[in-house]
C-alpha cells in the first residue's frame, strides 16, 4: 500500500500542470443555461441535450479536424465524404492510446471536431488527466505532415447546436461585465494566434488567424466566467460568404456583363474546338459506313440505275464541272435553271466520288420562322456542335430585367443573325483544316493550287437573293462563299433559279468572273430513253411526251409506275396535281394578281410561248408588268427568258404546267367559273381605279382662277374614268352572259 502511494506521487509530481498556475481561471462556475429549464425538464422526464453535464470525476476534451469540416451550409452537408462517430471515436482513442475511459462522444460536424468525455481514474486529479491526454495526442502525431487533431479541455459550458451558424474566424463574446483585453487575450491565445482584439461595455470582438484556433476557442471558453463576468460566445457572420451575392445586388450593370462574359471565354475554349471537330466530321463523312467505297459499290450493285441516274441525264453538264473544279482556278461556280430541272441531282452526281462535300439548303433556313428551330437547323446543316438555343432565350429574358432595373438594354443578348455568322465563322476554320490535312510543308497557297481535291466542294442550294423572313440568309451565305474563294480554301457552287438573284453575288465578290452553268429541260429523246431505262417492259411514248424534259417530274412518273400504276394512270394523277396546284396557289386568289394568272393561263394554253409585247399592253399588267411578271415567275407559273438582260419570251413554268392550263381552258364548266372569277376581279380592280381617279378630281373643284390650266388633266382623269367604265360594263355583261348560260 505504501508502494502504491508512493508511484501515485511521483506520477502526480510527473504530470503536473502548467496551467495550476493560473487559478483564478479554474473556478468553479454556475452553469450558463437556466435552471428553471433544467428543473422542468426534470420534472416532465426529458433530458436536454444541448448541454454536456459532467462530473468532478470527468473531464471534457475538445477534439478538432476529427470529422470533415463543410464550407457550406449544414443542409448541404450531407455532399461531403465524411467518416462515421464510431470512426471518430476509434481515432480519439488510438490517439490517447486507449489509456483512459471515454464516457461519452458527442460529434459537431458543423465545426470538423467532436467532444470526448474521459473518467478521472483514483488517485489522478483532473489537471493530471488533461496533461497526460494532451501529451499523448501530441506524441501519437510526432512527423505528421497534414492538419494535425488538436484537443484542448473545455473550461465553461460548452453548447451543442446544429445552428446555421457557418464556423468564422472572428468570435463575438457577450458579457454582463467589463473585460480587460489583457484577461482576454491570455484566456484565448492558447489556442491560436490572435490578430485583433476589440474590448466594448457588453461584447467583446477576438479575431484569429486561422479557423481551427477559433472553432476550438469558441467550444472550450463557452460560459466560462472571467474574473466574474460570465462570457457567452458565438461566430461572427462570415460576410465574405454574401460577397458575390452584394457584388450582383449592388453592382447590376457590372456583375451581369462580366459573368457572361466568363462564360463566354469557358464556352469558347471548351466548345469552339469540339465545333470545329464536328463540323470537319461533317464535311469528310468519316463515321458515316454507308458513304465509305466498300458499301457504296454494294448499294451500287444492287441499284445500278439510281446511282447513275444523275450522270445519264446529265453527261455533258457533269463532265463540265468536273473540270471546273479540276481547274482549280477560284472555282466559284452558278448553276442556274427552273424549278425541278435537277440541279441538285447533276451536281450529286459529279460530285459522288468525292469524301470533302458539305451542302446547305437555303429554302429550308429562311422558312424557318422561330430563332431557336433556325439556329438548330443552321447547326444541323454545317455540324455545329454542341449548340444551345435555349441559351438566347434565357439570355433575353436576362436583357429584359437588367433594362427593368437599370433602365437601358445591357446589349447581352445576340441576334439570329449574329449567331448565324459565328456559326459560319467556326466553319471556315474547320473548312481550312480539312483542306490542309495531308499538307506537311511548303507553301500553303501552292499546296492548295497543286492539289484541287484537297478542297472541300461547298454546295450551296435554293439560292435567292429575297425572302419574307430570315432574308439576311443569302447574304451572309453569299459572302461567306465568297470568302472561302478568295482565300482559295474551297470550292463553292450556288444553285439557283433565276439570273436576278445572281445579282448579290456579284456584290458580294464584285472582280470575279463566275463560272455559270445553264440547266435547260432535256431534249425529248433524252427524256425518252431516261425513262425507258427504268423499265424492262415497253411504254406507250405519248404518255412521256407531256413530261417534256423536266427530270423532276420524269422522275415522279417512274416513281408511279414502279408502284404499280399504268403510264396514263400516272400521266392523268400528275396532271391533276398540277391543275390543283394552279388553282389554289394562283387562280383562287382574290386580288389582280388572281387575274394576271389567268390571263397567262388562258394565253399559254393556246402558244407554247408569248412574247413580252403581248403581256405590256394588256389592261391589267401595263402599270408594272415587270414586277408582276417576275412575282409569278419567282412562285413557280412560268418561266422567262431575257434577251440581253430584258424579258423577252414567257412560258410554263415546266412543260408539265401546259398540259395544265390545256384541261383547264378545254372544260367548259371549269372555264366558266374561272372567266367569271376573272371578271369579278377586273371589275374590283376597275372599280378602285376610277374611285383613285374621283378622289383626285374633287380636288379640283376648290380651284376658281386659272381654272383652264387643270383642264387637260381634268380630261385626261374622264378619260380614264370612262375607259374603266366600259371596262366594266363589258366584264359585268359577260358575267351575265354565263350566268344565263347553262
Amino acid at each position: 500500500m505504501l508502494k502504491l502511494t508512493k508511484n501515485a506521487s511521483l506520477l502526480r509530481h510527473s504530470f503536473k500542470p502548467i496551467s495550476l498556475q493560473y487559478k483564478p481561471l479554474f473556478i468553479h462556475t454556475k452553469r450558463f443555461i437556466s435552471t428553471d429549464i433544467k428543473k422542468a425538464d426534470e420534472e416532465s422526464g426529458e433530458t436536454n441535450e444541448t448541454v454536456i453535464e459532467k462530473t468532478k470525476r470527468e473531464t471534457l476534451f475538445y477534439f478538432d479536424n476529427v470529422f470533415t469540416r463543410t464550407n457550406v451550409l449544414t443542409w448541404y452537408a450531407f455532399f461531403a465524404f465524411q467518416n462515421s462517430n464510431k470512426d471518430a471515436r476509434q481515432k480519439i482513442m488510438d490517439l490517447t492510446k486507449n489509456k483512459f475511459e471515454m464516457t461519452d462522444f458527442i460529434s459537431m460536424r458543423r465545426d470538423g471536431g467532436a467532444f470526448a468525455k474521459f473518467l478521472v481514474p483514483y488517485p489522478y486529479s483532473v489537471a493530471e488527466v488533461n496533461l497526460k491526454i494532451q501529451k499523448l495526442v501530441q506524441d501519437s502525431q510526432k512527423g505528421f505532415v497534414l492538419k494535425k487533431v488538436t484537443c484542448f479541455p473545455t473550461k465553461g459550458t460548452p453548447l451543442v447546436e446544429d445552428m446555421q451558424r457557418l464556423p468564422s474566424r472572428n468570435l463575438i463574446i457577450t458579457h454582463d461585465g467589463k473585460l480587460p483585453e489583457q484577461d482576454v487575450y491570455s484566456l484565448f491565445r492558447r489556442y491560436g494566434q490572435i490578430v485583433e482584439i476589440n474590448c466594448g461595455e457588453k461584447t467583446t470582438l477576438v479575431q484569429f488567424k486561422n479557423l481551427y484556433s477559433a472553432v476550438c476557442a469558441k467550444n472550450c471558453v463557452n460560459g466560462f466566467r472571467l474574473n466574474n463576468v460570465n462570457m457567452i460566445i458565438k461566430f461572427d457572420k462570415n460576410t465574405s460568404h454574401h460577397l458575390v451575392r452584394n457584388f450582383y445586388v449592388n453592382h447590376t450593370r457590372l456583375a451581369i456583363p462580366l459573368t457572361l462574359a466568363l462564360l463566354s471565354i469557358l464556352a469558347l475554349l471548351i466548345f469552339d474546338p469540339i465545333r470545329e471537330y464536328m463540323i470537319e466530321l461533317k464535311i469528310t463523312k468519316k463515321f458515316q459506313l454507308l458513304n465509305k467505297s466498300y458499301y457504296s459499290n454494294l448499294l451500287k450493285y444492287f441499284n445500278k440505275q439510281k446511282a447513275d441516274e444523275g450522270t445519264a441525264f446529265f453527261e455533258d453538264e457533269v463532265n463540265d464541272f468536273k473540270m471546273w473544279l479540276e481547274e482549280n482556278n477560284n472555282t466559284f461556280v452558278v448553276i442556274r435553271g427552273p424549278r425541278g430541272s435537277g440541279k441538285n441531282s447533276m451536281v450529286r452526281a459529279a460530285l459522288k466520288d468525292r469524301d470533302n462535300v458539305l451542302y446547305l439548303d437555303c429554302d429550308s433556313l429562311v422558312k424557318t420562322r422561330i430563332d431557336s428551330r433556325f439556329l438548330a437547323n443552321a447547326s444541323s446543316q454545317l455540324g455545329y456542335y454542341p449548340i444551345f438555343p435555349w441559351i438566347n432565350s434565357f439570355v433575353s429574358i436576362i436583357d429584359l430585367g437588367v433594362q427593368s432595373l437599370t433602365g437601358q438594354k445591357s446589349g447581352l443578348s445576340e441576334s439570329k443573325e449574329k449567331q448565324f455568322n459565328s456559326m459560319l465563322a467556326t466553319a471556315v476554320i474547320a473548312i481550312r483544316r480539312v483542306a490542309l490535312a495531308k499538307y506537311v510543308s511548303g507553301n500553303e497557297e501552292d499546296y492548295l493550287l497543286q492539289h484541287p481535291d484537297a478542297k472541300p466542294v461547298i454546295v450551296i442550294d435554293r439560292f435567292s437573293s429575297t425572302s419574307e423572313i430570315n432574308s439576311f440568309v443569302y447574304k451572309e451565305l453569299a459572302e461567306w462563299g465568297a470568302l472561302l474563294v478568295q482565300m482559295n480554301l474551297a470550292h463553292v457552287v450556288f444553285l439557283t433559279e433565276t439570273i436576278s438573284n445572281v445579282s448579290l453575288l456579284t456584290q458580294s465578290l464584285p472582280n470575279q468572273i463566275f463560272k455559270n452553268m445553264v440547266l435547260s429541260d432535256a431534249s425529248e429523246e433524252v427524256a425518252r430513253k431516261y425513262v425507258l431505262n427504268n423499265f424492262d417492259k415497253q411504254l406507250d411514248l405519248n404518255t412521256i411526251k407531256p413530261l417534256g424534259g423536266r427530270m423532276l417530274d420524269l422522275q415522279a412518273f417512274i416513281r408511279r409506275i414502279k408502284s404499280g400504276e399504268s403510264e396514263y394512270e400516272a400521266l392523268s394523277k400528275m396532271k391533276s396535281q398540277a391543275i390543283e396546284q394552279i388553282t389554289q396557289m394562283f387562280l383562287s386568289e382574290t386580288t389582280i394578281r388572281g387575274a394576271q394568272a389567268f390571263e397567262l393561263v388562258e394565253k399559254l394554253a393556246m402558244n407554247e410561248s408569248i412574247s413580252m409585247k403581248d403581256i405590256r399592253y394588256s389592261n391589267i399588267f401595263k402599270s408594272n408588268p415587270e414586277a408582276a411578271l417576275l412575282d409569278l415567275e419567282k412562285d413557280g407559273l412560268i418561266s422567262i427568258a431575257r434577251d440581253r438582260g430584258m424579258l423577252a419570251t414567257i412560258k410554263p413554268a415546266k412543260p408539265l404546267f401546259r398540259e395544265a392550263f390545256i384541261e383547264l381552258m378545254n372544260d367548259d364548266k371549269v372555264y366558266k367559273l374561272l372567266k367569271t372569277a376573272y371578271y369579278i376581279k377586273i371589275v374590283g380592280f376597275e372599280a378602285g381605279r376610277i374611285q383613285k381617279w374621283e378622289e383626285e378630281i374633287k380636288n379640283f373643284k376648290y380651284v376658281q382662277e386659272n381654272g383652264k390650266i387643270f383642264k387637260p388633266r381634268l380630261d385626261y382623269l374622264a378619260n380614264k374614268i370612262k375607259i374603266s367604265s366600259e371596262i366594266i360594263d363589258m366584264a359585268e355583261g359577260e358575267i351575265k352572259k354565263f350566268a344565263t348560260s347553262k
